[in-house]
């Protein structure tokens, strides 16, 4: 089924009764995003604990990807990690609030960038960057960086988005990341993606997800086998742009810290595994500094074969 395109939204869509619903959701949120980030943040935390009581598939999978990843953990440990993590998720459905409605004055007092100076020297090479990231449950928090009152000085950036099924749904988590970054393309728009990293300009390019296929490549994390694409060594071979780990972090006050770590060397791309093997090493090493912000609701280790998939029955 084809995706609703947002960018075709117009007023009468708003009228239909199949969106009524949707509406009601947005009028709230925008009346939300008049409190302070703070008491936005508190709405999330409680959200949060609601749903870790409702009994879901996407608990069952962060139940075992805890599992899965961190066995040292007791049992009463691994569910605590997951209601803490469903506390995270409820917090960061609330940040799309902040990215959309809340003023530049406002996120840069709560937003701050360890490592702006490793990514300043990666833009004065004169080559497009790219800057690899990871889904956190602050995924619209991420995108920050692409704000000029905290990271000034830098080329555009161009950011991803996934397309959903409702038009306006759509629009709405379009036009809140539109508010960090310059321009936005999807997963299927790679020659968008070459382009832009051509014309230098940063590519914000999340690639933790599971990918299975022909061409995907086993790394370690957590001691795991996670199929990955390897396709990020592509875009190094056609461009010659500069690879930094990028990662987020929510501290306990509810400021963020927008971590760049030192660029990758372009040569392992000769050995795509070897390439993202560095990079999920320093995932991993981030993601253990606060284990309930990475996202765990998603099947990460998921396999072609239902008999060794951790997931079947979940």
């Amino acid at each position: 089924m084809k995706k609703s395109d947002p960018k075709k939204v117009v007023f009468i869509d708003y009228l239909k009764p199949k969106n009524w619903f949707v509406l009601l959701l947005l009028i709230i949120a925008r009346l939300i995003a008049f409190f302070p980030i703070k008491v936005i943040q508190s709405f999330g935390k409680i959200t949060g604990k609601l749903l870790y009581q409702i009994p879901s598939n996407r608990k069952n999978v962060a139940k075992k990807n805890i599992e899965l990843c961190f066995p040292e953990l007791s049992k009463d440990e691994q569910m605590k990690l997951v209601k803490d993590h469903f506390i995270c998720l409820g917090m960061g459905f609330f940040e799309v609030f902040i990215a959309r409605w809340k003023s530049e004055k406002s996120i840069a007092k709560v937003t701050s960038i360890e490592g702006l100076d490793i990514l300043q020297k990666a833009v004065k090479k004169n080559h497009g960057v790219i800057l690899l990231s990871a889904h956190f449950t602050m995924l619209e928090a991420s995108a920050f960086i692409g704000r000029k009152s905290i990271a000034p000085g830098v080329p555009e950036m161009v950011g991803m988005y996934r397309v959903g099924d409702n038009s306006i749904i759509n629009r709405f988590f379009r036009n809140a990341r539109l508010k960090s970054v310059d321009s936005l393309i999807t997963k299927f728009e790679i020659k968008s993606l070459i382009k832009a990293l051509k014309a230098k300009k940063i590519v914000w390019y999340a690639s933790d997800q599971n990918f299975i296929g022909k061409n995907s490549i086993d790394v370690n994390f957590f001691g795991q086998d996670a199929a990955t694409t390897p396709a990020i060594c592509r875009f190094v071979e056609m461009t010659d742009c500069a690879v930094l780990p990028y990662f987020p972090k929510r501290l306990e006050n509810g400021d963020y810290i927008l971590t760049v770590y030192p660029e990758m060397n372009n040569e392992d791309c000769k050995n795509p595994e070897k390439f993202l093997q560095h990079f999920y090493d320093c995932l991993e090493s981030h993601v253990l500094e606060n284990k309930e912000q990475y996202y765990w609701v998603h099947r990460r280790f998921k396999k072609q074969d239902s008999q060794i998939d951790p997931y079947v029955n979940q």
